[in-house]
């Protein structure tokens, strides 16, 4: 397989002259809703990139990390590891590796399976992965990723299992570890007291218990993500572990933080630009309807007609969404 420059750079290509070949037709619709919350979200702050561009490489990412989902001996180590001694000090203790849906997702056991094979997890405990059903169910119709995730000491772990949070609050008692997407938004049932938290420049919601479990049995939090260097190296990121207290919106406030950093210095490699909205409870915009009658009445881009659904087109100066019929 060629390198990940070379792949990422030609899916860049492919993408944008796709995108203007569809652009009379209508794009996908969940490629216009990435399109809709990357010019909603990043707008109001300027960013240096448009956000047109910016969804073009977001698409880019995706497609190219796919070929590398293919094979996971195309990944077979990170070019630069950051703050390996949090992650080793978080297996010891028994604790949580808390991540967002961002850079090389699936090459994450990568490092973190070497450490638990080196001894720096408690024996006798698996090391949960904490997923949605369908991405459980996905991942093991993967025969390759299954036997690295079994040489990892590694096993998935339903996020909407009905004892899900009794089973994670036991197996830290027991000094165990496990991974979590704290943007995977799934869980058992509805959560009653969502934590409301800035996110760039809108407000989001998002679930409360796993934050409650972990001021709970007051064990570490190790936040990190997955990233590319300028020079298109891939880095990983483990930040120093820290205890969770009893005031639930401080504590998720302080989980996000580092991954709001992280985004607006490359909001591109983000998996969830798609489905942001599901999140979103109030988008800067909503303070000012400052928008010209012709900036408003300018469509740039518009999703595929569906049955029953219609389309939907945007005005990527303004923000502005139409329901086109």
């Amino acid at each position: 397989m060629e390198d990940f420059h070379t792949l990422y750079t030609l899916h860049r290509e492919q993408v944008r002259e796709e995108l203007y070949r569809e652009k009379a037709d209508g794009i996908q619709l969940g490629f216009f809703y990435a399109l809709m919350n990357i010019v909603k979200e990043l707008s109001p702050l300027q960013p240096e990139s448009s956000p047109e561009s910016i969804w073009m490489d977001y698409l880019a990412f995706l497609r190219t990390v796919d070929e590398h989902k293919k094979s996971p001996y195309s990944f077979m180590d990170w070019d630069e590891v950051e703050g390996l001694e949090h992650l080793q000090a978080t297996l010891q203790e028994g604790g949580a590796l808390l991540t967002w849906h961002y850079g090389f997702v699936r090459h994450n056991m990568i490092t973190i399976g070497q450490e638990i094979r080196a001894g720096h997890m408690k024996s006798g405990l698996p090391f949960y992965l904490v997923a949605e059903q369908g991405t459980v169910e996905q991942e093991q119709k993967l025969s390759s990723w299954n036997t690295l995730r079994q040489f990892a000491g590694a096993d998935l772990l339903n996020a909407e299992d009905e004892m899900i949070g009794i089973r994670l609050y036991s197996h830290l008692r027991k000094g165990g570890s496990f991974n979590l997407f704290v943007d995977g938004q799934t869980g058992f049932n509805a959560d009653n007291r969502a934590v409301e938290l800035p996110f760039l420049s809108s407000r989001i919601r998002t679930r409360s218990g796993i934050f409650r479990i972990l001021a709970k049995t007051r064990k570490p939090v190790c936040p990190y993500f997955m990233t590319l260097t300028e020079d298109f190296r891939s880095k990983i990121v483990f930040l120093p572990p820290f205890i969770l207290e009893g005031d639930i919106q401080e504590s998720a406030g302080r989980v996000y933080e580092p991954f709001r950093n992280q985004l607006l210095k490359q909001p591109a490699l983000w998996r969830f630009w798609d489905r942001h909205h599901q999140q979103v409870i109030h988008w800067k915009e909503d303070e000012s309807n400052l928008h010209s009658s012709e900036a408003e009445s300018q469509v740039d881009w518009f999703s595929k007609p569906l049955e029953g659904f219609g389309q939907l087109g945007l005005n990527t100066a303004s923000g502005m969404i139409y329901n086109l019929g």
